[in-house]
C-alpha cells in the first residue's frame, strides 16, 4: 500500500468539507479514488472518476506532483508521497 495526499480545490473543497486528505491505495488512480470515496462520501467517486471509461473525468484538472494527468503517458503508478491536486471544471464568463 502507498500513502497519497489528495488536495481538493474550489467547489470540490466546499462539497466535501476538506482541503486535503491522506489516502492509502494499491498504487492505482481508481483504487485511490475509491478509497477516498469511502472516507469522504460515495458521491466523490462519480464526481471525479468516469467508471464507464475507467479514467479520471475529462472535465477536471487532475495533477500528480504538479503534472496534469493528461500529459502523462502509459499506465500511471502512484508512489508513497505523491500529491494529487484535483480542480473542478472552470466556469464563468
Amino acid at each position: 500500500m502507498v500513502k497519497i495526499e489528495i488536495l481538493l480545490f474550489a467547489t470540490l473543497r466546499d462539497k466535501y468539507g476538506v482541503r486535503k486528505i491522506e489516502i492509502e491505495c494499491d498504487g492505482t488512480i481508481r483504487n485511490l479514488i475509491e478509497n477516498a470515496a469511502r472516507r469522504l462520501e460515495e458521491s466523490f467517486l462519480a464526481s471525479v472518476y468516469d467508471l464507464d471509461r475507467d479514467k479520471v473525468r475529462d472535465d477536471l484538472i487532475f495533477a500528480i506532483n504538479g503534472r496534469n494527468i493528461k500529459d502523462l503517458k502509459g499506465e500511471i503508478e502512484l508512489r508513497s508521497g505523491d500529491v494529487i491536486a484535483i480542480f473542478p471544471p472552470v466556469a464563468g464568463g
